[in-house]
């Protein structure tokens, strides 16, 4: 039979982590934990950020962002309130698990998406010209693919014959017309370089229906 040389716990009634029982090997793991954990969030959308990248919250999320604080650790959550994450932590060398209160401390931020829609950032210009109620349908579709996959639209401007939508991601813009096979006419325009590589904006210009012949590609400045 063991004795605990911490405690004087025994065998008989406690489980032994090497030379020592449970409860003094759960308090060893607890002393290396986190009591505390920051979590940045986006005093815009809501979203936190976990390992560089801004994600919906929720459990899942929470738990991730509390394993970058417990490495090596398995780490599994019970519970969490606005203040408070209840885990499950796991050493999986020795199969030792305790269970763990980490109080969380949110941090308003900003992510890189509301940074940029804040600061009127935009890629690509899709100009939409042609039928009014053809128009106003497309770019109201296009604006529901962007927010839908992880873009935003910096503003639209109405025009005579149409309407200019302003898109975020050139690459977002462009997703958007090869899956509806909308065909455009593309121009580019270089605004500047960053770390050595040329930036450019897009403007792609569609028409649909009918378009009076003297219409064209209105002045945005950014092409």
């Amino acid at each position: 039979m063991k004795h605990c040389p911490i405690c004087d716990r025994t065998s008989d009634r406690f489980a032994f982590f090497g030379e020592i029982c449970e409860v003094c090997a759960g308090k060893k793991l607890k002393e290396k934990l986190p009591s505390e954990a920051s979590v940045p969030v986006c005093r815009d959308c809501g979203r936190i950020r976990v390992a560089g990248v801004f994600v919906e919250p929720g459990g899942a999320s929470v738990q991730r962002l509390i394993a970058g604080y417990a490495k090596p650790y398995k780490v599994r959550l019970i519970a969490a309130s606005h203040e408070t994450a209840r885990v499950s932590v796991t050493d999986e060398s020795t199969g030792l698990s305790v269970e763990h209160d980490i109080k969380l401390r949110f941090e308003r931020t900003l992510c890189d998406d509301d940074s940029r829609r804040r600061a009127g950032y935009y890629e690509a210009v899709v100009q939409f010209r042609g039928d009014e109620g053809k128009v106003g349908r497309a770019a109201a579709a296009l604006q529901r693919y962007v927010e839908r996959n992880g873009g935003f639209v910096a503003k639209t401007e109405q025009k005579e014959h149409g309407m200019d939508v302003f898109v975020s991601y050139k690459r977002i813009a462009r997703a958007f017309l090869e899956a509806r096979h909308i065909k455009s006419e593309s121009s580019f325009k270089l605004q500047g370089e960053k770390r050595g590589r040329r930036l450019y904006r897009n403007t792609y210009f569609v028409t649909l229906g009918y378009t009076p012949k003297h219409v064209e590609a209105q002045d945005t400045g950014a092409s």
